[in-house]
């Protein structure tokens, strides 16, 4: 019966306290500043992944995708000196059961 009365008054104050509302959780602030990464591996035969790494001064992206027999990648890179670059590579090949209908002469 104690056990129980204490259970209770300690349950009563600890959701006092929560309902005052001076308890928080800590808050944990993004500080966002354009650089990230991820990568999605939505089924057997497919994925993407990309980044943007660096620093103002010197910065790198890349976007990559495939998807059965299809394969897509984008690169770009920057820096403080006016270096600048790009590259795009797409690669679509064909799955084995086609038949473009060519016959070798």
């Amino acid at each position: 019966m104690k056990t129980s009365l204490v259970i209770l008054v300690l349950s009563a104050v600890v959701a006092a306290v929560i309902a005052d509302g001076e308890y928080a959780p800590p808050a944990y602030e993004k500080k966002y500043d354009g650089y990230f990464q991820y990568a999605n591996v939505p089924g057997p035969y497919e994925y993407e992944f990309g980044y943007n790494r660096g620093n103002p001064s010197h910065n790198r992206n890349q976007y990559e995708q495939s998807k059965d027999h299809r394969f897509r990648t984008k690169v770009k890179w920057a820096d403080a000196y006016s270096g600048y670059g790009e590259h795009y590579w797409e690669y679509n090949h064909g799955d084995k059961s086609y038949d473009s209908g060519y016959k070798a002469p």
